[in-house]
């Protein structure tokens, strides 16, 4: 869900810290369309960052580079990501899943909320996550600040997709 202001993420009765980090970022971008990386100042959202990742955009085509991953979704893969591009990542619908959340996120040209469960190489996830865009010249996107929560991943039963 495209969100345009706080009254959408109230709405659906988003996390807390979620809505407390998007009003951040509603605040930290004054005029323009998206704050930019130095905006941002990770001890002014303390209470979020075990759950924020960072993740730069290089262009044409877009190729996703993990500036740093939080520490609840590293520990819920079960191997650390940071420092590495999307493609890198070892399993494949993982990959995949992450990969068009970001594309939907630079689309969407604003943050982007979902709330959902799924199924990814044999493990089953539910998160909520707001994506963040961020702007070095306040209107291309060339980061992307992901607040994810999520519960430990459980094994999927056999044969489900």
């Amino acid at each position: 869900m495209k969100v345009t202001n706080i009254a959408d993420l109230e709405r659906v009765g988003a996390d807390a810290d979620l809505r407390r980090l998007y009003l951040y970022w509603h605040a930290r971008r004054g005029a323009r369309a998206f704050p930019s990386r130095d905006d941002i100042d990770p001890v002014e959202f303390d209470y979020a960052l075990g759950r924020v990742s960072l993740i730069d955009v290089l262009e044409s085509p877009p190729r996703f580079y993990y500036r740093v991953v939080s520490t609840q979704l590293t520990r819920h893969l079960g191997y650390e990501m940071t420092g590495k591009f999307l493609d890198q990542a070892p399993e494949p619908e993982m990959r995949d899943f992450a990969e068009r959340h970001y594309r939907r996120a630079l689309s969407a040209a604003a943050p982007l909320y979902e709330n959902d469960g799924v199924v990814l190489d044999g493990r089953r996830w539910r998160q909520e996550s707001l994506a963040l865009p961020l702007s070095s010249d306040g209107q291309a996107i060339n980061m992307l600040m992901i607040y994810r929560v999520t519960g430990e991943p459980a094994a999927a039963e056999p044969g489900h997709r």
